[in-house]
């Protein structure tokens, strides 16, 4: 039996897919997953086939050989063109699956999966193998297997700061990450920023530049992460990635939904968000419209002192 599995455009987003890729995979099918950029990764994943989106005129040949088609939820052209053409010619084979940080019940397709906001989507994906597909055999990895020469927290003094994500909208500012890598040095740790070549131009800080390796593919990048100690940085697929790769992840996030829905839940993990104690009255809203302002640089560096001393003793610096 083949499978696609149609996965939403970021890093975080692919690499929860292919939960429900793995779980297919280890009971007989044969999935591929279709992703814009993760065939980058193809090599961490040797058992599961990624693959670029088919171009526009070739989507009746991709799809009409695939027993079962998994679709998730996504308001870009490219995916809204597939989901129409799927439901008019195999609405028999087609699944669509709606990842939204919500705790209610009322929006498009949430009968096929049943998310629940309240827990993390990679669990959520999880259950859904387990409960509703009935799979016989189930697993909440997604299948990722690092390089035999790769060392696993190499570096135990390096954290990894991913700074930027999708969307300005979900990013801590940068002043305060910087004043986040300038006390981490202080402890002793090794702050290196991930930030691609557009985004460094806005990051013109001496104080980043110098901290800020290049990477030549995502596989080198995934080396990175895999050999570093701790990852700090946005709600973003740098910290999913971490995070299946056991690196203990700190995330900020904009509000207690995002967090709850789409912290990385594979390792040990702290989430950041605004307190339930700024107001967040139906007008005013203070608490989403200036969350930046409610998360300060030292109740990050309390929760990172948290999630350092809780991790397992195997992941603390020697």
């Amino acid at each position: 039996m083949k499978a696609a599995v149609l996965s939403c455009m970021g890093l975080g987003d692919g690499l929860i897919s292919l939960i429900l890729s793995n779980n297919l995979h280890l009971n007989g099918w044969k999935p591929v997953t279709f992703h814009p950029f993760l065939s980058g990764l193809q090599s961490w994943f040797p058992h599961l086939p990624i693959s670029a989106f088919p171009a526009e005129h070739s989507y009746v040949e991709t799809f009409e050989s695939y027993d079962k088609i998994f679709l998730f939820y996504e308001r870009s052209d490219q995916m809204h063109a597939i989901q129409k053409l799927c439901e008019e010619r195999y609405p028999e084979k087609l699944v669509v699956l709606n990842p939204i940080a919500t705790p209610n019940q009322d929006y498009p397709y949430w009968e096929n999966g049943q998310f629940d906001g309240n827990i993390p989507f990679a669990e959520n994906l999880f259950r859904y193998c387990k409960e509703i597909l009935k799979l016989e055999k189930t697993s909440l990895e997604n299948g990722i297997q690092p390089p035999a020469d790769a060392i696993a927290r190499a570096h135990s003094k390096r954290v990894v700061i991913h700074p930027t994500s999708s969307r300005p909208g979900k990013n801590w500012p940068q002043e305060k990450f910087v004043e986040l890598a300038t006390l981490l040095q202080k402890q002793g740790y090794d702050p290196q920023f991930i930030l691609t070549k557009e985004e460094r131009i806005e990051w013109d800080d001496p104080r980043v530049e110098s901290h800020t390796p290049d990477f030549s593919s995502l596989s080198q990048l995934a080396r990175f992460v895999y050999e570093s100690g701790y990852m700090i940085g946005n709600d973003s697929g740098i910290g999913h990635l971490a995070s299946c790769l056991g690196v203990p992840t700190l995330t900020i996030c904009r509000n207690i939904y995002a967090a709850k829905f789409w912290r990385p839940a594979w390792t040990k993990g702290e989430v950041v968000f605004p307190s339930k104690m700024v107001p967040n009255v139906k007008l005013l809203r203070l608490r989403d419209r200036h969350w930046k302002k409610w998360i300060s640089v030292p109740q990050v560096m309390r929760t990172f002192k948290s999630l350092r001393e809780d991790a397992p003793q195997r992941h603390r610096e020697r």
